[in-house]
């Protein structure tokens, strides 16, 4: 994952780099571009990925992505006057496509978006008691949000997105090591059922 981290920043460095001549991203009249390679960073859950988009028409972008999670420690929960305490996104990735759509004319930056990909998010507990608790939610998952930026022009692209994840909802399983372990899985089963995933995205690329 820090070799991971380390090359994202360094393709940024060069993107900013490169782009200090020829910084014209509010320019109206920029040349269009077919392609362009990203870095996105994104939250709730702390990411980072590639992605590379492809322009099938001058309104609609199809974009393939692969990300990894940076793990998040030291969580502590309690349900049930019960305490845990763990890592949440450990060993976590995704990849998969997103198509964005730009209706307005007028206003390009604008964005839809719509997507679906696999990836697995994975949560690690543990109790007073000595059980411990892996959480996965694994699989296919779908995008749905809005955007602004990342207009298919060469040089420099910049863009948000927010939207929604939704996934199966993710599994609990224990080592059930008391007489406790398997009521307790079965409320964090409870806790972390639904899988929604509300998703703030940054990104930044360049277009050739």
């Amino acid at each position: 994952m820090k070799r991971f981290m380390i090359v994202c920043i360094m393709f940024a460095l060069c993107i900013g780099a490169s782009a200090q001549d020829n910084f014209s991203f509010w320019k109206k009249d920029r040349a269009y571009a077919e392609n362009a390679f990203s870095i996105n960073t994104a939250g709730p859950i702390p990411s980072v990925g590639f992605q590379f988009d492809r322009q099938l028409s001058k309104k609609t972008t199809l974009s393939v992505f692969y990300g990894e999670a940076n793990p998040v420690e030291g969580i502590d929960l309690e349900f049930n006057n019960v305490s845990y305490s763990g890592t949440f996104a450990e060993e976590s990735s995704w990849s998969g496509m997103i198509i964005s759509y730009r209706p307005i004319e007028a206003l390009q930056a604008f964005r839809v978006t719509a997507g679906i990909g696999v990836g697995s998010l994975n949560g690690f507990l543990d109790d007073a008691d000595g059980n411990s608790y892996h959480w996965n939610d694994g699989g296919a998952f779908t995008f749905t949000g809005i955007g602004y930026g990342l207009r298919p022009v060469k040089g420099l692209r910049l863009g948000a997105d927010i939207g929604v994840i939704k996934t199966g909802g993710g599994i609990i399983s224990t080592n059930a090591q008391t007489m406790d372990s398997a009521s307790r899985a079965l409320t964090l089963q409870s806790e972390f059922a639904g899988g929604w995933y509300p998703n703030l995205q940054f990104t930044a690329g360049w277009g050739f």
